[in-house]
């Protein structure tokens, strides 16, 4: 008997909220334990002010994750501040800011982005004690907010690729590896930024932190632009469906489980990125029969489609010819051979008639091993999709 989707939604989510629970009573231990008044409360509420202005620019990931915009002034306030003064401003500007957004509803979206910043912290605090000491000073407090900085940013990132792997029943290398590349340049540019906040903290005071705040922002927008730019893609993509589906209105949904299940094969297969993005676009493509060529009766004369003009599916072109002309005697990356193979065993699963031919073609051309490692990552994403 299946489980109620909802309800094992809620009990997924839960489960992985309990690590957040167990965090947050850690945290909340050792800030009322602490004694508040031998810390810098005037020179930190500066900071406590730039990170609510922050905490209210959250870049929301698909996925369920955020982007880290804050990472350079907290990276600063462990360091000038250190831990437990660190943690107590967080905690006051998120709460700040979710009241703001959301009012006094409680929220485990907020429990998450409260642990992971906690997490970071207590790993770079350590991470900065075992700095190793050096004979200038300009360069040891580099390296000491370096260290800090790497190892802040890479545990509140593992931290909730953990959280969300337990929550999607996920591979956490594959998620961290995903968001790695996806979110790198700006974990990179954050550490750089909060390398910049402290050396020019003592200089420049709270005009320094206008600068970072500015650039934080700036590196905010940015990524929210490209983000933009990805869902533009999508929104095509799903313009496209629609009129499609709008003519074989019997099969409505179909194509975008196709997509779906050919997704989560090649993040089983153990790629991310890109290539899992291709896969589901050229799935959606095969599905529905569209291609990049079109081919005279007798089969060798081929003209490009207005497909072949749509820039950011041109890397998804090879797959879909490779697909829909496997038995044509032109060399093939084996990666696009078998990223094909892939897409065409998640169109056979959900339409069988549609692709046995392409199956059978692409599968005479690859080796016993190819075939098996392909036909199990697409078997393990056919279960998790299954799964209640």
């Amino acid at each position: 008997m299946r489980t109620d989707p909802a309800a094992h939604s809620a009990s997924r989510t839960l489960r992985a909220g309990a690590h957040d629970v167990a965090v947050l009573v850690a945290a909340a231990t050792v800030i009322a334990m602490s004694s508040w008044e031998s810390f810098e409360w005037t020179t930190a509420l500066p900071y406590l002010l730039a990170l609510v202005v922050l905490s209210l620019m959250d870049v929301e990931l698909p996925h369920g994750d955020s982007v880290d915009v804050d990472s350079a002034v907290v990276i600063a306030s462990v360091y000038l501040f250190g831990p437990i003064l660190a943690v107590g401003i967080v905690f006051a500007s998120r709460i700040l800011a979710h009241v703001t957004l959301h009012g006094l509803s409680p929220s485990w979206n907020l429990a998450a982005a409260l642990s992971k910043r906690i997490v970071g912290i207590s790993v770079g605090y350590a991470g900065l004690w075992l700095t190793p000491t050096l004979p200038w000073v300009r360069a040891q407090v580099f390296a000491e907010v370096l260290v800090l900085g790497i190892a802040y940013a890479a545990a509140s990132l593992l931290y909730a690729q953990v959280s969300l792997a337990t929550e999607r029943s996920d591979s956490v290398f594959r998620m961290a590896a995903s968001n790695i590349t996806l979110q790198g340049p700006v974990l990179a540019t954050g550490v750089s930024v909060g390398i910049l906040t402290v050396l020019i903290h003592d200089e420049m005071a709270v005009w320094g932190l206008l600068l970072v705040l500015f650039l934080a922002i700036t590196i905010r927008q940015s990524f929210a632009l490209l983000l933009g730019v990805r869902q533009g893609y999508q929104a095509t993509i799903e313009a496209l469906i629609g009129a499609m589906e709008a003519q074989q209105p019997h099969e409505h949904g179909i194509g975008s489980e196709a997509a779906i299940l050919a997704r989560r094969a090649g993040a089983e297969y153990g790629w991310f990125g890109k290539s899992v993005e291709d896969l589901g676009y050229a799935a959606l493509l095969l599905y529905f029969g569209l291609s990049f060529t079109s081919w005279d009766d007798d089969e060798v004369t081929a003209r490009p489609t207005p497909l072949a003009d749509v820039q950011f599916l041109r890397p998804v072109a090879p797959i879909v010819e490779t697909a829909t002309k496997p038995a044509m005697k032109v060399p093939v990356a084996r990666r696009t051979l078998i990223a094909a193979y892939i897409v065409a065993l998640c169109i056979s699963h959900l339409s069988p008639a549609r692709a046995e031919e392409m199956v059978a073609s692409l599968a005479a051309q690859m080796s016993p091993r190819e075939r098996w490692r392909a036909e199990a990552a697409v078997d393990r994403a056919v279960r998790k999709s299954d799964a209640p």
